[in-house]
C-alpha cells in the first residue's frame, strides 16, 4: 500500500513529479490512500485529464490498484472530478476520513483488478 499526504497549495508540477515517482517505482499496482485534506489546488480539468491520459499511456504489466482519495467535504471537488475521470480503470473512491479509506482498501485487498 502507497499513503500519500498532500499538504499546502498542490500544483501542476506537484502532480507531475507525484505521477512520475509512482510510475518509476512501479507502484501504479499498489492500493493507494491520497490525503488531500490539509491541500488546496487550483488545478482544473484540463490539467487533470492530462495527468490520467498520462497514466493511461503507461505499458502495464499488472492491473492498477484501487485508490482511495481522503478529501474535505468543502475542497473534494478535485478529489471527485480525478475519480470520475479514472473510473472505468480502477476502483476509485473518495472518502471523509483515512479510517473510512482504509477499511475500503483493506476490503478489497484479495480482489483481483
Amino acid at each position: 500500500m502507497a499513503v500519500v499526504v498532500a499538504r499546502g497549495e498542490i500544483s501542476l508540477a506537484d502532480l507531475t513529479t507525484l505521477v512520475k515517482q509512482l510510475i518509476d517505482s512501479g507502484t501504479l499496482s499498489y492500493r493507494k490512500i491520497f490525503d488531500i485534506t490539509s491541500a488546496t489546488s487550483a488545478i482544473g480539468e484540463d490539467e487533470l485529464e492530462t495527468i490520467a491520459e498520462r497514466l493511461r499511456s503507461v505499458p502495464l504489466t499488472r492491473p492498477r490498484g484501487p485508490l482511495a482519495i481522503v478529501a474535505d467535504s468543502e475542497r473534494g471537488e478535485l478529489a471527485r472530478l480525478f475519480m470520475s475521470l479514472t473510473l472505468d480503470e480502477r476502483p476509485v473512491q473518495v472518502f471523509r476520513s483515512i479510517h473510512e479509506a482504509r477499511k475500503w482498501l483493506l476490503a478489497h485487498s484479495g480482489s483481483a483488478f
